[in-house]
């Protein structure tokens, strides 16, 4: 019995499927990162760009049939309007020939933000406990608005009325006028013990940029696992994501395009070392069709939090 890391990357309505050397008994599935870029409507004279209505991500775990209990199949769905391009990096791990009675999968969905699961049963006082998102939505109450920021993220936590259970929570944001009907589907990992032979963290990446920086988009991240050998294999999951333009902006703009999350891992031959890439962009667009330039304009303020698992 051990555990066992998959990474697929989709398109939207696509299915993943990661196939296993045993019987999965329990499998945490989530994003790892998402690429979306929105429409835009260039056919008004003047300085114009295309509000977005809202958008989504959503992982749904498929049956794989009675012959198939080797098999993991998840769905990935990009919703939103007015969207041109999108894809998922999808994640499985998986506890691999036998059940487990010390390691747990806490789930929910639709959760708006402060939310909180029906608790489920685990245990009283786990070794690691953290949660991924398996989906969000962050939408409009009607019609299209400009964007000044968008997030969301997913947690776990101790039961106080129900000791050795656990619940799930999430918290969605986007902001600007009318803004509504936000959700986060979240998935909690819970483990009893301490493993042997896998290593499991958080790890977070922070960045605030000025108008002239050149360094927006992508940077790449060092994690130090504390295992005593060189990996044989790592993931990364999102855990949280934010992306927020100038706080001064005199006006929230439109969307063309947000990428948020981690690359394939990258493994070291120094001991319990990998590295993966971290995306944190937001950009917005402006099309001047009166002399025919267009103007991107990146978020300046940006975070994400990623759970880790190593082998």
């Amino acid at each position: 019995m051990s555990w066992e890391f998959g990474y697929q990357e989709v398109a939207s309505g696509d299915t993943a499927t990661f196939d296993f050397s045993g019987d999965v008994a329990l499998a945490l599935y989530g994003i790892s990162r998402f690429d979306i870029t929105f429409d835009i409507d260039a056919t008004v004279i003047g300085l114009v760009g295309s509000s977005i209505s809202g958008f989504g991500v959503q992982l749904t775990r498929e049956n794989a049939g009675e012959d198939s209990r080797r098999q993991v199949k998840v769905k990935a769905t990009v919703t939103g309007t007015p969207i041109t391009a999108s894809r998922v990096g999808v994640t499985v791990l998986a506890w691999v020939g036998g059940a487990s009675s010390t390691r747990f999968i806490v789930s929910s969905s639709g959760l708006a933000t402060g939310e909180m699961s029906q608790p489920q049963s685990v245990v009283a006082w786990p070794a690691f406990a953290s949660a991924v998102l398996t989906g969000f939505k962050l939408a409009y109450t009607s019609g299209s608005h400009d964007v000044s920021g968008v997030g969301a993220s997913a947690g776990v936590a101790a039961s106080i009325t129900t000791p050795g259970a656990a619940y799930v929570t999430g918290a969605a944001t986007l902001t600007g006028d009318g803004a509504s009907g936000c959700t986060v589907d979240p998935s909690g990992l819970v483990l009893a013990d301490a493993e042997e032979g896998a290593w499991f963290g958080l790890v977070s990446d922070e960045a605030q940029y000025e108008v002239d920086d050149t360094n927006w988009g992508t940077r790449r991240l060092r994690v130090e696992t504390g295992a005593p050998v060189p990996l044989k294999g790592a993931v990364v999951l999102l855990q949280s994501f934010f992306g927020r333009f100038k706080a001064t902006a005199s006006e929230p703009v439109p969307v063309y395009s947000v990428s948020m999350g981690a690359g394939v891992p990258v493994l070291s031959a120094e001991n319990g070392v990998f590295e993966f890439d971290s995306t944190r962009w937001l950009t917005n667009i402006y099309i001047d069709t009166a002399v025919g330039k267009t103007y991107y304009d990146p978020a300046q303020t940006y975070s994400a939090v990623y759970l880790w698992a190593a082998l």
